[in-house]
């Protein structure tokens, strides 16, 4: 039972190592996802889907800054879409 307790202490404790270089490329996906819809609102026309992506540029960054980087990653899609460069 002992041996059972720590092989599956030993794997939490690999799981948490592992763990920061999984979601740092997820971090760098966010950003670079960020500066695809800065890039594109800059040579956007003015209008209605420029004001709605900027909201959903404004959702996925605040997304990913609290790591759930699929949410903000899908965001920053939808904008690019709004702004028709997806």
């Amino acid at each position: 039972m002992k041996f059972a307790n720590s092989l599956a202490i030993a794997a939490v404790c690999a799981a948490f190592a592992l763990a920061p270089s999984a979601n740092a490329a997820r971090l760098s996906d966010c950003t670079q996802m960020d500066r695809q819809v800065k890039a594109a609102l800059t040579t956007a026309q003015p209008g209605q889907s420029v004001d709605a992506a900027r909201a959903e540029a404004s959702a996925g960054h605040n997304y990913c800054t609290i790591g759930l980087y699929a949410d903000g990653i899908a965001r920053y899609t939808k904008a690019l879409q709004l702004l028709g460069k997806a």
